[in-house]
Order: C-alpha cells, then structure tokens, then sequence
C-alpha cells in the first residue's frame, strides 16, 4: 500500500512539474511575442525576405484633467459659474496602414480621433489625419505627395504623439495647426532624406481654408471688427513653403518611412547630438487695418533647435531638447487657443481674462519663444525593474509684441514605462500665465492636472 501511494506521489510531482514547466514556457513564449510585436508592430510580409510589407498599427491616449478656470469663466451647458473643471477625454487614437514595396514605394494612411471630451458632439466621426504616397528616386532620397505631416521649424513640429516627453505637444511649435492646416496636415507635395549626417525635408503645400472659421476673416470683416494696428489671418489662396534640416554629430538615426520623429529612444540606440534648424512661410496670410487701409502681411516662423540624448550609467537616461522659435505674423498678431476647452465661455457680467475664458491661452505670436525640456529615466540603483520611471520638465518663454508682458510657463511630471514607450502611465500638472484684460500683463497664474494611459502598438 505504502509502495502504490509512493508511486502515485512520484507521479503526481513529475505531473506538476512538467505543468509548471510547460507555463513557464507559455509565459516565455508569450513575453517573446509581446516585445516582438511592441517593437516591429504588426507587420505582414509580402515577400518571404520581408522586402514588401503592410504594417498595422493602433494606439490611444486617455486622459483625466482636473483644470483651473480663467476668471469669468462660465460652464457652457449650465451656464453656472466655475472655478475648476474636470473631466475624462480621449485625447488621440489612431489606426495607421503603411505598405512598403521592394523599399521603393510606400504608402501610408492614418485614420483616427483627435480631442473627443465629454463636451462634444456625439458620434463626430473618425477621419484620415494622413493619406501619402512616396517614392524613392535616389539613395536615401524620397518624393512624395497627398495629405501629409512633413513640416519645417523643428524635430517638435514632426513629432510623433507616442515619442513625446511630456504628455502633449506645447502648442508653440504648430503654429497655424486647426487655423490653415487640418491637425498639422496641409496637401501639397515633399521632398525628403539624407545626405551623410545631414537629414532633410522640404515641402510646398496648398493651406486649408474652411468655408465656416473663428479663427480666419476676410479683409472687408479685418476692417470692420478688427483692431486698429492688429494683424489676423485672413482667407487667401496662397502657397506654404516649409523645411527643416539636421545634422548629427554622434549617432546618425536611420531614415523614417513616416514622417514621424522621436524624442526618445529611453537610451536604447546610443547617444544623440543633433543640430537643427528650419522654416515656414506663406506670402500675404496675415491682414491689418492701420486706421485708413488693409495691409497685407507675410506669415513667417524660423526656428533653430538642439536635441541630445546620453546613455548613462546603470541603464539611466538623460534627455534634453531646446528650441527657439521666432514668429513673424504682422503687427501685434496673437494666436489663443486651448485644447478640448469647449465647455466653458466668458461670464458676460465679470471681467474676463484677456486670453479669453476656461483654460484659454496665447499660444503663438509675433515675437520670440525659447522651449526647454528636460528628461532622466532612473537608474536600477534607485529603480531595479524593467518597467522603468522618467521624470522630466519643460519650461518655454514667451515675448509677444502684443503684450505688454512676457511669460513663463511650465510642465512637470512623471512617466511609468509599463511597456517601453508602447504602453506607459504619465501624470503632468502644468501652469500657464492669466493675462489682465486691462493692462495685456501677467495677473496669476493657473494650473491644470493631467493623468494619462497610453498604449500604442
């Protein structure tokens, strides 16, 4: 008896053992699949050399925001007078199809929301952000044209939403983005690749001009509702013309298929010194009346940028990225907007900030801005994991010629890499200057709160 229980005992370990082994397996095998898939995304490959190719991709940011109010705001619904205001929003998703045949010909298309809160129209419906095709005409040499996101200025007016530091872009470097292009898409025709350490791209694109717009006038309303001695964008049927060069003095990135630029690599491809500088103009864009005559004015933008990346010891990671923009767009011309700040409006019985009401700001305008950020992923001395945390900041200063003041604004948060950069949890609370309706200076200052799940594959 003892003998038949003994082998039954012997039985049932090997059992538990192979099961234990087989799970062990399983979830190897299974952790394999996901870092394959969360690097090289879902690609199907025509070819058995994986020459031609389709690749799927899709991603998503969710956002909690609790914001505090410009004075004299009022919620748009109850029209109840607020000082904060909450709420959950799907800030992006997308569903991106790129097709590369033999690395000659490639197609790309992007489809997806931008900025559906929970005031906003219902069922407002998916849209292509980019629908492009290019071909290579040379070694490291593309031409291409459609609907497409191949911009000057700077490496952050080509970023990709997935690849940022902090939780959104700063606004200040898409200056025209929703005003003449379509979520910084213009149609129009590029030009892009590299020679050596230099990368490269230039476009001649037609801007957007929406039959219904807030933000665009005809000369004869400039005239009429405008201020005297300040430049607004008027309707126009001129061409855009946008570049932006690089070189890099350490490691050389590989030339993108997309447009799409990193600010990050979490240390992963080396050290990265870049040296950038770009451009965008479009001839007769702005209008002002100076008291007797419309005059017309071209809309510039230059900027010069620096982007550094080093590999530090026990798999930190610090990251730096500067730019300077300068914005030529007429007289006293100003730009304010907000993002998914469609529940508020001004108190019409209180004096009311001069960049507007809810969570309203002066993104651009004629005159200068310096962007700062800053990035560590810390060290396994301090975090021993792979899911690894990265702290970072962003300052950017702004001197508009229509204010009486310039201003400072700021980002801190934290970002828990889950997943890499494919699936991460970040928090941002940032401060942004309330200017005084009545002098254009710098009265306080408020905040806003934004805690966000990214997945992106």
């Amino acid at each position: 008896m003892k003998i038949r229980y003994s082998l039954l005992i012997i039985l049932l370990f090997f059992k538990f053992t192979s099961f234990a082994q087989n799970e062990k397996t399983d979830e190897s095998t299974i952790n394999k699949t996901i870092d394959r898939i969360a690097k090289e995304g879902f690609t199907f490959n025509v070819t058995e050399s994986g020459s031609s190719s389709i690749k799927i991709g899709m991603g998503i940011h969710f956002w909690f925001r609790e914001m505090q109010m410009n004075p004299g705001t009022i919620e748009r619904s109850s029209l109840s007078p607020i000082s904060h205001y909450s709420d959950i929003a799907l800030r992006r998703m997308r569903m991106s199809f790129r097709m590369n045949i033999e690395g000659r010909h490639f197609l790309y298309a992007q489809f997806g929301l931008t900025s559906e809160s929970n005031y906003n129209t219902l069922n407002s419906g998916m849209f292509f952000h980019d629908l492009w095709y290019k071909v290579k005409i040379a070694p490291k040499t593309y031409l291409g044209a459609g609907m497409h996101m191949w911009n000057g200025l700077s490496r952050l007016s080509n970023v990709t939403y997935a690849t940022q530091m902090t939780l959104d872009n700063p606004g200040v470097n898409f200056p025209n983005v929703n005003v003449s292009d379509d979520f910084v898409r213009q149609y129009g025709v590029f030009f892009q690749g590299q020679l050596g350490k230099i990368d490269y791209q230039f476009s001649w694109n037609q801007p957007l001009m929406p039959t219904n717009s807030s933000k665009i006038f005809n000369d004869k309303e400039i005239e009429e509702n405008g201020n005297v001695g300040v430049a607004y964008n008027r309707y126009h049927s001129n061409f855009s013309y946008k570049g932006y060069m690089a070189y890099s003095f350490l490691n050389h990135e590989k030339a993108e298929i997309t447009p799409f630029k990193r600010m990050t690599y979490y240390g992963k491809s080396g050290r990265f010194l870049d040296l950038g500088a770009g451009f965008q103009f479009v001839s007769n864009a702005s209008s002002a009346f100076d008291g007797e005559k419309i005059v017309h004015y071209n809309q510039t933008g230059l900027s010069v940028d620096i982007w550094y990346e080093e590999p530090l010891a026990n798999e930190s990671v610090l990251n730096i990225y500067t730019a300077y923009y300068n914005y030529g767009y007429g007289p006293n011309y100003l730009k304010i907007s907000s993002v998914m700040g469609g529940f508020a409006s001004p108190d019409p019985n209180k004096e009311t900030a001069a960049q507007g009401s809810g969570i309203e700001q002066y993104i651009i305008g004629t005159g200068d801005i310096l962007y700062f950020s800053i990035s560590y992923v810390l060290p396994t001395t301090i975090y021993d994991s792979k899911k690894k945390i990265m702290p970072f900041a962003a300052v950017y200063y702004k001197d508009f010629e229509g204010l009486n003041e310039a201003s400072f604004q700021t980002d801190f948060g934290i970002q828990y890499l889950v997943l890499s950069n494919n699936v991460k949890i970040s928090a941002q609370y940032s401060f942004r200057p309330v200017y005084k309706e009545s002098t254009l200076e710098v009265d306080e200052h408020k905040g806003a709160l934004i805690v966000q799940l990214q997945a992106k594959f």
